[in-house]
């Protein structure tokens, strides 16, 4: 059995610099469904963009382009590759965007699997013009047509799809992302405040994905304006990239709050385990999402989580057993759970680590196996 995964990732390591921006929570969904799969000896290719391939090399890749470079040249790419180097018929197509399997098989009949993570077709129609979102979503209709599977990470993504493709409904399936247990995992936090220059007696909230505006960091800073008020030895941690960084750091100096927030940028996985063990309480508050990664990986450090009931959040977290869902428009409830949380963590600690035993790696990429399986035998 032969899988081609699509798409963009990066694998890191010591010299690792612009290509961080690449690794992301579908980044990580893709590098672990690899690994787990070369375990259970399925032969892996990829097709796209691997940075620091050294560190994949036991995989086939066919790059198809050198540079970071927008959507539309990436799918321009991938299409000319498809002409040139035709995909063996053997081959099993796992895509982690409709628009690029759309490119790879236009030409091509081949056994597919897509894995939708989040609403996208609603995200383009947000954020994109009329010609751009035309030409999207001729392309994912085109794709879930072809597709055998569409792998949803959480039940309204696949609602959103049944009711926006209903003839291809009996496609769908959903398994959420799964978090990798050994790496995020409970430490011993002694010194991590001073390791990275914070008072040991602050409490700590931590903020990990893109800075842009479906991620509502625009309420997260109200948030924490409220909160320092009373408590003022708390302190914002926000990590990650987007467009909206800038504009969100001058934010913070117009609420009078940059003394007490931190924008750390992009930060390699290994770290992020030693962020969401040092934190008191993690926090997402957003427009969208799918199966939200960095909510896992924080339960699975034994920190409790606050969120906004997107995505697959309601079947992760539940009030005040391992965080608390909340209304990303009521601040001042914002503010209460976040505080308790903070203020509570270590008695909920155990309970974050049980609360993510359904999700981890080995559980959720062994229900992925078994559809690559039942194709190859089909």
């Amino acid at each position: 059995m032969r899988i081609l995964h699509i798409g963009t990732i990066a694998v890191e390591s010591k010299e690792t610099k612009r290509e961080l921006k690449s690794i992301g929570g579908i980044s990580g969904y893709i590098l672990e469904l690899i690994r787990y799969s070369q375990s259970k000896n399925i032969d892996i290719g990829f097709i796209g963009k691997i940075y620091n391939y050294q560190k994949l090399s036991e995989i086939e890749y066919i790059e198809v382009q050198q540079e970071v470079t927008g959507t539309i040249s990436f799918l321009f790419n991938l299409f000319i590759k498809s002409i040139i180097k035709p995909i063996p018929k053997d081959i099993i197509i796992h895509a982690h965007r409709p628009d690029h399997l759309a490119a790879l098989v236009f030409f091509n009949n081949r056994p597919s699997i897509i894995s939708l993570h989040g609403q996208q077709a609603h995200t383009v129609n947000i954020r994109k013009g009329k010609l751009i979102r035309s030409i999207y979503h001729f392309m994912e209709r085109y794709a879930v047509k072809k597709a055998h599977t569409l792998i949803a990470v959480d039940d309204i993504t696949n609602m959103f799809y049944s009711k926006l493709y209903p003839q291809y409904k009996h496609k769908l399936v959903t398994i959420p992302t799964g978090v990798n247990t050994k790496m995020f995992k409970l430490k011993d936090v002694s010194g991590f405040k001073e390791k990275y220059g914070i008072i040991p007696s602050y409490k700590v909230i931590v903020y990990v994905g893109r800075i842009e505006p479906p991620k509502r960091i625009d309420i997260l800073l109200e948030v924490f304006k409220k909160i320092i008020i009373t408590n003022p030895t708390f302190k914002l941690i926000v990590i990650g990239d987007g467009i909206s960084r800038l504009s969100m750091e001058n934010r913070a100096m117009e609420l009078s709050i940059q003394n007490n927030v931190q924008f750390l940028g992009v930060r390699k996985r290994e770290e992020l385990v030693d962020y969401f063990n040092m934190a008191d309480v993690s926090v997402l508050l957003s427009d969208n999402e799918g199966s939200p990664l960095s909510i896992k990986e924080s339960l699975a450090c034994g920190t409790p989580a606050i969120a906004n009931d997107v995505g697959d959040i309601k079947s992760v977290i539940e009030n005040g057993v391992n965080g608390f869902i909340v209304d990303k428009d009521k601040i001042d409830m914002i503010v209460e759970k976040i505080v308790w949380a903070a203020y509570n963590s270590n008695k909920l600690q155990e309970n974050c680590i049980r609360s993510i035993q359904n999700y981890t790696i080995s559980k959720v990429s062994q229900e992925v196996v078994e559809i690559y399986r039942n194709i190859s035998n089909e």
